[in-house]
């Protein structure tokens, strides 16, 4: 108690002293600031080049040609000396069946080998030792938060057998438990 006395009586010396050190302060609300009403100096408009008139040319001095087509325009020369490749034609291919060409050869599986890991970081380095140590191609799925599958890429169950070789031989894991 006598310590919250003192410490009361001690702010109000204090607050006295500054009083009369200082003067009484006078608390106002600041005045508003004044808005400019002039408008802003105009922008100098860039300096941009004037072209030249063109020189008009006497009508005698352009040939006539006529319109112009592709049996008679300037590369009608030159196209009568390009002659087709020989051979038979080939037929348009359907773009359809082209592109279902094309993806299937890039399309691929992923089987997981491993047991899930906790986190994206301890996946990511477990993938990145196996492809130092492998060769492979890894990726890391996610399945849901807090669980990482580490998975390679494969074609068919003889290609996941002999990637699973390899990577026993490689690094010495026992993966015989799939």
């Amino acid at each position: 108690m006598i310590r919250l006395i003192g410490v009361l009586t001690g702010s109000a010396i204090a607050v006295a002293f500054l009083i009369v050190a200082l003067g009484i302060p006078e608390f106002a609300m600041p005045e508003p600031v004044a808005t400019v009403t002039e408008p802003p100096a105009p922008v100098p408009e860039p300096l941009v080049p004037v072209p030249e008139p063109l020189v008009a040319v006497p009508e005698s001095l352009v040939p006539d040609t006529g319109p112009l087509t592709p049996d008679t325009g300037p590369l009608a020369a030159v196209a009568d000396q390009v002659t087709p490749a020989a051979g038979p034609e080939a037929p348009d291919p359907d773009p359809e069946v082209a592109i279902e060409e094309i993806a299937e050869p890039l399309e691929q599986h992923w089987y997981a080998f491993w047991s899930p890991f906790r986190s994206k970081i301890a996946a990511d380095g477990f993938v990145s030792q196996l492809q130092r140590t492998t060769g492979l191609d890894y990726r890391v799925v996610k399945l849901k938060p807090g669980v990482y599958e580490v998975a390679f890429a494969y074609s068919d169950d003889s290609d996941i057998e002999h990637k699973l070789t390899q990577i026993s031989s490689a690094t010495g894991l026992d993966l015989s438990g799939g």
